[in-house]
């Protein structure tokens, strides 16, 4: 009998989990970052060293909202096909600012590169993160 049980209760077990598994929200693509934390100045000048930050991203197709973290570009409801992407973010200081590149550069050779822009001027000096966010609307 306690034999019977436990196995009653392993099957029983394994069905809650199976579902759990279906009953469950289909889940959602996550948002995804490329960013660097670094020390940066309240007074940039334009004779100062660019900065950059680079990684290499597989995409689902759907629409995306693109925004910097940092400078002010951003794209909403962006398409983007399936594949791999060369995703890139550069600070190049300017005169008082810095200006805030963003590119999506697909390995896909039929698609053109895509860019945002924007300036940006921290508060303070110290330690700030900066990049983009690709946030999935699927």
């Amino acid at each position: 009998m306690a034999r019977i049980l436990r196995r009653l209760s392993t099957a029983t077990a394994l069905l809650g989990v199976a579902l759990l598994g279906v009953a469950g929200p289909a889940s959602a693509a996550e948002t995804a970052h490329n960013k660097k934390t670094q020390h940066l100045t309240d007074r940039p000048t334009s004779g100062m060293a660019k900065s950059c930050v680079e990684r290499d991203i597989h995409l689902a197709a759907g629409t995306y909202d693109w925004l910097q973290s940092g400078g002010l570009g951003e794209r909403s409801n962006l398409y983007l096909g399936q594949g791999s992407y060369t995703w890139r973010d550069c600070l190049y200081p300017k005169n008082g600012y810095y200006e805030h590149w963003t590119s999506l550069n697909p390995d896909h050779p039929d698609w053109e590169t895509i860019k945002l822009n924007g300036d940006w001027k921290p508060s303070v000096p110290g330690n700030w993160t900066w990049g983009s966010v690709l946030d999935p609307r699927f």
